[in-house]
């Protein structure tokens, strides 16, 4: 696993393109004050928590477009094959396959924790283009 880094800035920050097919996004944002220097009292800011030195985190995305945005933050959690296993997870349960009540509950954690990574992806991405305009 990559190191988390939490970076704390004066404004709250978005994304940017960071080459090619990548772009750097700012997630698990905190309230939180900010020094800019030795000398100046703390001010109102807000930190980030990511796998580059910024506290940015790096997804695969190779334009300016909300669906690719939103999909490469679910991507820096879920590979797609992994996606697939909780989807057919949930498939399994629907078809009464015979399993366990644990392994149920199981599968039933997986797929809400994926469900929150994935609406908070929607919820940040749309509050991003949503103050563009």
């Amino acid at each position: 696993m990559n190191k988390m880094n939490t970076v704390v800035y004066p404004r709250q920050m978005r994304f940017s393109r960071y080459d090619g097919t990548h772009f750097l996004v700012y997630l698990h944002e905190s309230v939180s004050s900010c020094q800019p220097d030795a000398d100046s009292e703390p001010v109102p800011g807000y930190s980030y928590s990511g796998n580059m030195p910024d506290g940015g985190t790096l997804i695969e995305c190779d334009e300016d477009n909300p669906n690719k945005i939103i999909n490469g933050i679910i991507r820096s959690r879920y590979l797609q094959t992994e996606e697939d296993a909780i989807k057919t997870h949930q498939i399994q349960i629907l078809q009464a396959v015979d399993m366990t009540k644990e392994k149920i509950a199981e599968y039933r954690r997986e797929w809400m924790e994926f469900q929150e990574w994935r609406q908070y992806a929607i919820d940040l991405v749309h509050t991003w283009f949503s103050s563009e305009s």
